[in-house]
């Protein structure tokens, strides 16, 4: 396969993840906002928000943020900006997607980069996007093969989740824990019915983060998302060896996995974050590492990191 193409769809599935988590990250954030106008101050929305990496004054105002994650296509964190570049993406690797996934792709990036967003009432905007984002990733599902491509496209979709869960979970360190800060890091991360329907019971932020880190059935959590990027680059692989791994990626992501999934009860919430930022620090490795690996012969890329 070409470097161009195997890098395009990799940054495909990481565009489209994370326009989708900053959608739910501002719909907290949103939610907050109005909470706060209602004389129930709480800065843990604007944590999240500096979490993913947005560069934010000391008291941002509603309108700052919603740019810098939302409408700025110079953000490399807004929504906006996510899709522009996984249009850019699609279009380096035009020759391997299905035309509905060209045509889908496309409809997204004309709607967000015609101003459209910028027109409705954010929470509706934020709704759009996840539309988007579902559309996107459905249409891949049903259309694409399971080859070489398909497996850059999961990998790449499954170190952004890791690394956008990270940060979300990181900014429970950063103000103090309150009631209800367990169902607002289940909602930024879509966990909330899946938390609820197996552990209901044990509500509190222990629980929640351990579920966010270790459970290995939710499709979203740390350990689900490493395996899954590991199984997806080892099928590259068509000669493994027979110890060890030749790519450095795998090394990581497994090393990393195993150190989530083995740690003590209470450990994660004892270092939380160091947990948090030695993930994120994976994540960026291991990019570095697939980069040096597959994505070195392509063209001039223009893939924006957070």
């Amino acid at each position: 396969m070409l470097s161009r193409i195997a890098e395009s769809l990799f940054w495909i599935g990481r565009y489209v993840e994370r326009a989708s988590g900053v959608a739910r990250v501002l719909e907290v954030n949103l939610d907050l906002g109005a909470d706060r106008a209602s004389g129930g101050a709480h800065p843990f929305g604007i944590e999240l928000c500096r979490a993913l990496g947005a560069g934010l004054s000391a008291d941002p105002s509603p309108e700052e943020v919603w740019s810098v994650l939302g409408l700025d296509p110079a953000s490399s964190l807004s929504m906006v900006a996510s899709l522009t570049n996984c249009r850019e993406s699609a279009r380096r690797a035009r020759e391997v997607l299905s035309v509905s996934t060209w045509e889908v792709i496309n409809r997204s990036y004309h709607r967000v980069g015609s101003g459209r967003l910028a027109a409705l009432r954010p929470a509706l905007a934020c709704r759009d996007v996840h539309d988007f984002c579902a559309m996107i990733i459905g249409t891949l599902d049903e259309t694409m093969t399971r080859d070489q491509a398909w497996h850059f496209l999961v990998a790449g979709r499954n170190i952004e989740r890791v690394d956008m869960t990270a940060r979300i979970l990181s900014a429970t360190t950063a103000v103090p824990p309150r009631a209800t800060s367990h169902q607002l890091l289940l909602r930024a991360c879509s966990a909330q019915q899946a938390f609820v329907t197996t552990r209901g019971r044990d509500d509190t932020v222990a629980a929640a983060t351990d579920f966010l880190l270790r459970d290995r059935l939710f499709p979203r959590s740390v350990v689900h998302c490493l395996t899954e990027a590991r199984d997806e680059l080892a099928a590259l692989d068509p000669n493994p060896l027979r110890t060890g791994f030749e790519d450095g990626a795998q090394r990581l992501l497994g090393r990393a996995s195993a150190t989530v999934e083995y740690l003590e009860p209470g450990d994660a919430m004892a270092d939380l974050a160091g947990v948090t930022s030695r993930l994120q620090d994976v994540c960026r490795r291991a990019t570095q590492a697939l980069t040096s690996r597959y994505f070195e012969g392509a063209l001039i890329s223009q893939w924006r990191e957070r």
